[in-house]
């Protein structure tokens, strides 16, 4: 007994439609209208926003300039320079190391830095205090602070673990 012949043609055209082929399709098309659509508003709103540019610098130019605001402005703008300037990753390391060094014990609350007295404070907490004091001691050996002193420390007696709040100010000697 053999086996029937099979016949096959690769090359022969389907005449039925496949309905997820049609759904594919479609979506490809509503695709295609709505990113050409966001093309076009798009560009409507950047040649919009170009003309209200346009007549800025015109009435600018027409008024001299900024004029009285120009002091304000300039200043503004250092000071957001200064504030984008400022090398926030060798104190944050700094800060890493310690806490690191302390075996995990310290959690840093908040810092304030004072860019213009090139001062930060440290605000932090601490399972024990002699675990505070091993973190100010860390913080001595640190080369982007200068002389960090436990300003304050308070224990949470509401708690009931009972930490050590605690505050340490330092000198930044990292050059604003």
């Amino acid at each position: 007994m053999s086996a029937p012949a099979m016949r096959l043609d690769f090359a022969a055209r389907r005449s039925r439609r496949d309905a997820i082929g049609i759904v594919v399709l479609a979506a490809g098309v509503l695709s295609g209208v709505a990113i050409v659509s966001s093309y076009r508003q798009t560009l409507a709103e950047a040649e919009g926003l170009q003309l209200r540019l346009d007549a800025l610098a015109h009435a600018a130019n027409a008024t001299g300039g900024l004029g009285d605001a120009a002091p304000r402005v300039i200043g503004e703008a250092d000071a957001v320079v200064a504030e984008l300037a400022t090398p926030w990753s060798r104190l944050l390391e700094e800060l890493e190391a310690a806490n690191a060094d302390s075996q995990q014990s310290v959690a840093l609350l908040a810092i304030e830095p004072d860019r213009e007295h090139r001062k930060v404070r440290i605000f932090a907490e601490s399972r024990t205090l002699p675990a505070a004091l091993a973190y100010a001691e860390r913080l001595q050996k640190s080369t982007a602070l200068r002389f960090p002193l436990l300003e304050s420390h308070e224990v949470q007696t509401k708690d009931q673990y009972q930490p050590v709040r605690f505050q340490i100010a330092a000198d930044w000697s990292v050059p604003p």
